[in-house]
């Protein structure tokens, strides 16, 4: 600056550079908060990415849970229905006297395999009980056979005799009579052994034979 400038001048030259530092400072301020506004806004909208992120993720690990319920209930519901439907069902379709002015009057059982596969390795036994009494096996009959292969739908007959005598008072009433049949028997899978234990009652009111209860497991079974 010259030193012959005027007092005056050499004022307004230090207002104006004091002005402009001014404005530079301003200016500078006003961009750091215009940046500062601008990461805030960044940094919210950040926010909202990972919460809404954090949201998605807890969805994602309840739609496994769910998933994985639902495929657990699917394979047991399959495993349920294949393990009925791919076995036999071995039953009593019904249960008569035969032959009854004969001297052996005879109990014929019809069992049936009501599934729709054959049963294998079938063994049937069947005994009568009079007043709570094991009759004893005539001599040249057997009290169990072994079926082998029942095929469904197709009838099997089991017999088993009594006395005449024995027959005649249980037909009056006189004597009690229950007829057990146990059938045990694999399908196809041959790992699994199936049992059907039943206790048949005659009632000589209605001149025929009921259920009285039985079981699927044998060896509880009381001759």
């Amino acid at each position: 600056m010259a030193e012959s400038d005027p007092p005056s001048t050499r004022h307004e030259l230090h207002d104006e550079e004091r002005e402009q530092r001014l404005e530079n400072v301003e200016h500078v301020e006003s961009a750091e908060r215009e940046e500062l506004r601008h990461q805030r806004t960044q940094m919210a909208r950040v926010v909202r990415v990972v919460r809404f992120a954090d949201f998605m993720a807890v969805l994602m690990v309840f739609a496994t849970v769910f998933s994985a319920y639902a495929t657990w209930r699917t394979a047991n519901v399959t495993s349920l229905v294949f393990a009925i439907s791919d076995r036999p069902f071995l039953g009593i379709k019904s249960v008569g006297f035969e032959a009854t002015d004969s001297d052996h009057p005879t109990i014929a059982v019809n069992f049936q395999n009501f599934g729709r596969i054959p049963a294998l390795n079938t063994l049937v036994s069947v005994h009568s009980l009079v007043d709570g009494k094991l009759i004893k096996t005539p001599d040249g009959e057997m009290s169990a056979i072994e079926a082998g292969i029942v095929s469904p739908t197709v009838p099997h007959y089991f017999y088993s005799y009594l006395p005449a005598e024995q027959y005649h008072a249980v037909a009056a009433g006189r004597s009690s009579l229950q007829v057990h049949v146990k059938m045990v028997y694999k399908g196809p899978e041959q790992g699994r052994q199936y049992c059907y234990f039943e206790r048949i009652a005659y009632d000589f009111r209605s001149a025929s034979f009921r259920l009285t209860g039985g079981s699927d497991r044998c060896g509880s079974e009381i001759y």
